[in-house]
Formats: C-alpha cells, sequence, structure tokens
C-alpha cells in the first residue's frame, strides 16, 4: 500500500499492546525530498480492514545522546557495569549463535563454563582483568591496618567520585557492542528491537552524564549497583522456552495433525463413488485421488497450514508473548478464601429466641438481640408470619376538633 508512492524505503510495525486494545504502531519512512504531508492525507483517506491508519509525520529526534546519573563515572560502579555488560554480551551472542564453534552449538546451554572463561568473542578478551581487584593484603597485615571495616565503625564515609579511565575505556567499548550488534541500550536498560527497520537505523543512545559536585558514600554506591542489576537482570537471563509437555497442557498443534485436518475438511463426499475437492471444483472417484490432488495441485495451501502451525507454536512457547493480564481473583493468595457451601458455619437465630411476631396491638414486638450476634444473624421476619391486615383488632379513632360543631344541620 505504501509502495504505491515515491520515495519510499520501508515500512516497521510494533508488537500489539494488550493494554491498549490490542494498538499497535508502524513506522513507514520515506525519502526526505517527497512531499510527506501530501503522502499522509492520502494514507488517512485510505481503511484497512475497517480501521483507520491515522498517518502523522514523525519528528526527528531531539536528542540522540542523552546523560544518565553521573555516579555511573565512579570506578566501583563502572567495575561492576562491566560485569554485567560482558554477562549480557555472553547471554546475546549465545541466544543467536554469534562467536560459537560447532561443538559449542551442539552442546546444551547448561554445560558451557562462564563468559570469562569460554567466549571467543574478541570485545570479551582477557575481560577478567579488569573484574578483579588489587588491594595490598599483605602490606595492610604487617602493617596492622585493614581496607575492612571493623564493627561498630561507621561505614558512611564521603569521598568523592573516583575515575578510571582504562575501566571506562574497556566499558565503552562493551556498551558500543551492545548497542549495534544487540540493540541494548545498556544505561537505559532496553532493547529497541527492529531497529533496522525503524526510520533511524541507531537512533538514542544513553551515556554517562557529568559526576555529581557532592560526594558520595560507600552505601549510594551499593544501592545504586543494586537497583540497576535489578533492572537490567531480564538481559542476565537465558529465554527458557516451554518443554514439549507444558506446551501441549497450552494446547499446542502437530503439524501432521493439523494438515490431516485441512485434507479431510477439503474432501467431500457428493455421492458413491463421487469426491469433490472444494479448492479446484474437480471431481474424483475416490478420497485417495483427491488427497494425491491436493499434494499435487495445492502444494502452497500445505504450506501455508504448516507455517500456520508453526507460528502458532512459536507463540504459545514465546514467554514473552502479548497476552491478557491475570484477573486478580485468579493469582493464589489473592483476596480473602470463602469457605465452600459445607464449611461455612450456620448464622441461623438460636433456639432460645423467639422468631418475629409481626404486629401486636398496633404495635409491632421486638425480642432481644445479644450483642454478639453478627448482622447476619439477626432474625428477619416471616412473611408467612405477618397478618394479611396489619390494622386487625385495632380501634378506630375519630379525630375531630373540638370547636368543630357536630354533624347536625345548622340551618
Amino acid at each position: 500500500m505504501c509502495q504505491r508512492y515515491p520515495g519510499f524505503l520501508r515500512a516497521a510495525i510494533a508488537d500489539p499492546q494488550s493494554e491498549r486494545r490490542w494498538f499497535r504502531r508502524g513506522w513507514v519512512t520515506f525519502e526526505r525530498d517527497v512531499p510527506i504531508k501530501e503522502i499522509c492525507w492520502n494514507l488517512n483517506n485510505i481503511r484497512l480492514r475497517d480501521c483507520e491508519l491515522g498517518a502523522i509525520v514523525n519528528r526527528d529526534l531531539s536528542r540522540r545522546i542523552r546523560t544518565v546519573n553521573g555516579i555511573t563515572s565512579h570506578k566501583t560502579v563502572v567495575r561492576n557495569d562491566i560485569r554485567l555488560a560482558a554477562r549480557i554480551i555472553q547471554n546475546l551472542d549465545s541466544r543467536f549463535g554469534l562467536w560459537q564453534n560447532k561443538d559449542e552449538k551442539e552442546q546444551p546451554k547448561s554445560e558451557l563454563e562462564p563468559f570469562s572463561m569460554h567466549s571467543t568473542n574478541p570485545v570479551l578478551k582477557k575481560i577478567t582483568d579488569y573484574l578483579i581487584e588489587e588491594a595490598s593484603a599483605e602490606e595492610e597485615a604487617l602493617l596492622g591496618t585493614s581496607a575492612d571495616p571493623e564493627e561498630g565503625e561507621n561505614t558512611e564515609d564521603n569521598h568523592s567520585i573516583q575515575r578510571d579511565e582504562e575501566l571506562m575505556s574497556v566499558l565503552d567499548r562493551l556498551l558500543i557492542y551492545l548497542r549495534l550488534v544487540h540493540s541494548v541500550d545498556f544505561y537505559n536498560h532496553s532493547e529497541y528491537p527492529n531497529e533496522d527497520e525503524m526510520p533511524n537505523r541507531c537512533g538514542i543512545l544513553h551515556a554517562r552524564g557529568i559526576p555529581p559536585s557532592s560526594k558520595v558514600t560507600s552505601q549510594e554506591l551499593n544501592d545504586y549497583c543494586q537497583q540497576f542489576e535489578k533492572k537490567i537482570s531480564p538481559f542476565l537471563q537465558a529465554i527458557s522456552k516451554l518443554s514439549d509437555e507444558e506446551g501441549a497442557k497450552l494446547g499446542l498443534k502437530d503439524e501432521n495433525t493439523e494438515v490431516e485436518k485441512f485434507i479431510t475438511a477439503n474432501t467431500q463426499e457428493l455421492g458413491k463413488d463421487k469426491w469433490l475437492c472444494p479448492l479446484s471444483g474437480k471431481k474424483f472417484k475416490g478420497p485417495d485421488f483427491v488427497r494425491k490432488h491436493i499434494f499435487n495441485k495445492h502444494v502452497e495451501k500445505i504450506d501455508e497450514v504448516k507455517k500456520e502451525v508453526e507460528y502458532f507454536n512459536n507463540y504459545l512457547r514465546d514467554p514473552k508473548r502479548p497476552q491478557l493480564p491475570e484477573h486478580p481473583g485468579n493469582k493464589q493468595g489473592g483476596g480473602p478464601r470463602v469457605p465452600p457451601p459445607q464449611e461455612r458455619p450456620d448464622y441461623g437465630p438460636p433456639s432460645s429466641y423467639q422468631p418475629y411476631s409481626g404486629y401486636s396491638n398496633g404495635r409491632a414486638t421486638y425480642y432481644p438481640i445479644p450483642r454478639d450476634l453478627g448482622r447476619e444473624a439477626r432474625p428477619r421476619p416471616s412473611y408467612q408470619q405477618r397478618s394479611s391486615n396489619p390494622y386487625e383488632g385495632r380501634k378506630i379513632i375519630a379525630y375531630t376538633d373540638v370547636d368543630t360543631p357536630g354533624d347536625t344541620d345548622l340551618f
């Protein structure tokens, strides 16, 4: 549809968003010398499957390089970021089969050695030299000093940002590799999927900001490292797909079974020794001939069924598949437990209390109810016990005023 207009380059469609009624965003890239607003106007006049496109002009990026907290320049944080970035690179490389030998691809992932000892990626070469800290342990032991704080000693010592240019250069090399090869923005702990199809193929990049002028404490450094590792943790975990047993519970489809269903649905019996293929409208003497006809003349239909089965199974095995949120009542431990009918206690009125007896002598008769009896335990009046005439037995009272003359003829 967009290729009809001059200057078309590429198109990209994002995943549907379940929280916005499966709304999907799309980006169509054209050359800069085309009348883009006229093209948007024409696209807005087109309905695609009863849906309006709502085309607008996408502005250029205001800031491609964005800064983060300057505490990231401290050598303690930099060393921790090198460790995390190296683990992410090893995880993503193994996921996409990069920098792996044939033996490594055949070997199960659980048996692989850690990235520092096994990866052949040149970016991770001698990475362990920058992960191990150095300390003068012998000298401190001889002099009777220790770098570790004693019990009761104040650990909230303030110190300025300590920069290590060598560590920062190693970290920058890892971050650029993640950004260009795997489209991962490390400091923003996010991934930009389908970036090669977007208008800006390498758009936003987050970098270290200006170090703070005030001093920081060791507790602030530890808190930042823990929080950042928690946010970046999805990239540290290998994607685990569902097993065949778990997938079967969710409804995995079998390719051969679905092909047989397709053939059965397109084999119709018209009469004795007369069978029809609805795909072509031809008639045959038996179902076996229809089957051979479908495999010979309608191979593209069989391939389409196989692709649908593969797509459906991959959707089920994807742990990040779009799906409706789980109802709060279905979660374990959510909400109070409601006992089944046989376990619910009987809150009926005690036998020592008489039920509501309706009206007597113009007044309703109530019996005392104990304070500890619940609201649901209060005896309710029975409609069958009520009298049909609530005023039965009541004397008629004549409301006549004293100054009003009697019922006599005045004239």
